[in-house]
């Protein structure tokens, strides 16, 4: 089914179901600008208000799930899901009419082993989303790890692709690493897409870090448990669903979430 003929189906029920549990004004204009767009069928501003619709339930999916008053929360993880598919649908559409790569193959957490406490916490974040074990490659896991009879360098150098997304765990250690620092090299040649990750305790002053590859410009996360973090990887989460096509189960993804906080203090 055509997606814009999908969402016409839904819309009254996904409208139905948030102004049952609440009529704050902003989703309120949200869920008007909506119908608004459907009708007249602007692509561009129908995507506007899927992103923030969904990004009113990353903000409130928890309260909704702990208020007693709310008889069926599952049928706002259904909205959620709906609209992030359709969201998802329209993005690839939108990149393959401009010729760009169609989706993500892998993702690949570089990282140095001295930080396995931090690589631990974004693999099973990661997992959360419903990757399959082969679309990760961290070598500190079992489960991910290099397979038995092929040389580390040649296995990263065949599988460090433009359609690998990766993730650059920063630290000290990593900046003391000639690996770490080759990964990284392998990866700005090719021009892979990526999310720079920084270990509570690292150090942005150090001169070799600005003399590296990747555009240390570009706003990462820092691995501290704040709402700044929390936040990247809510938006990490809503990058690597568009571009994996991963479908998610909303109730697991918040209780993961909270124990990637707990797991990096």
């Amino acid at each position: 089914m055509d997606n814009l003929k999908r969402l016409e189906l839904e819309y009254e029920g996904i409208r139905g179901t948030i102004l049952d549990y609440t009529s704050e004004d902003n989703i309120v204009s949200f869920l008007d600008g909506l119908k608004k767009q459907i009708d007249i069928k602007d692509i561009e501003a129908i995507t506007y208000y899927i992103n923030e619709i969904c990004a009113w339930y990353e903000k409130n999916i928890k309260q909704i799930y702990e208020n007693e008053f709310v008889a069926d929360p599952s049928a706002h993880d259904r909205n959620k899901k709906i609209l992030e598919e359709i969201q998802a649908e329209f993005q690839m559409k939108k990149k393959i009419g401009k010729g760009e790569k169609k989706m993500y193959s892998k993702i690949f957490l570089s990282h140095n082993s001295f930080d396995k406490k931090y690589g631990d916490a974004i693999r099973n974040l990661l997992m959360s989303l419903g990757l399959r074990k082969e679309q990760l490659i961290y070598t500190a896991h079992p489960l991910h790890k290099i397979p038995a009879g092929n040389n580390i360098f040649e296995y990263l150098k065949q599988n460090i692709q433009k359609d690998i997304f990766v993730i650059f765990l920063w630290s000290n250690e990593y900046l003391k690493s000639a690996a770490c620092l080759n990964e990284m090299g392998a990866a700005w040649i090719v021009e892979s897409d990526y999310i720079n990750m920084y270990t509570p305790d690292f150090d942005f002053n150090n001169p070799q870090y600005h003399n590296c590859a990747v555009d240390v410009r570009q706003m990462g996360v820092v691995l501290k448990n704040d709402e700044h973090c929390k936040m990247g990887m809510v938006e990490l989460k809503q990058k690597l669903i568009q571009n994996l096509g991963l479908a998610i189960d909303e109730q697991e993804w918040i209780y993961s979430l909270d124990e990637f906080m707990k797991n990096i203090k």
